[in-house]
């Protein structure tokens, strides 16, 4: 029997390329403090997804500039890209990326 967990380093590793982007912008993400957010949760926001499954925005709207340079632009805009083009094949990831996080706060 397999013991090992699969953590979000698994999920963004072994992506479908109709995710790439947004496993990029992910991935691009996690240099960020959560208080100031992330590129990620605009993201979220965009596309509806924070809204539908938490209940609220996850960023603070006011300050962009603090979070979006021309990188993160560039993720962000991919990202935005491939969920125009295949929004289910996104959804599957953050609803795997999803999993991950439910499991390791113990719910």
């Amino acid at each position: 029997m397999n013991d090992t967990k699969k953590d979000i380093w698994d999920v963004l590793g072994d992506v479908k390329p109709s995710q790439e982007h947004t496993a990029s912008l992910i991935s691009w993400s996690m240099n960020y403090d959560l208080k100031t957010g992330t590129p990620y949760h605009i993201f979220l926001d965009l596309i509806g997804y924070s809204d539908d499954v938490y209940g609220t925005l996850l960023f603070n709207h006011k300050d962009f500039s603090r979070v979006l340079g021309f990188m993160e632009l560039d993720y962000l805009g991919d990202a935005l890209k491939e969920y125009a083009n295949n929004p289910q094949a996104v959804l599957d990831l953050l609803g795997e990326i999803d999993e991950i996080d439910e499991i390791e706060r113990g719910e």
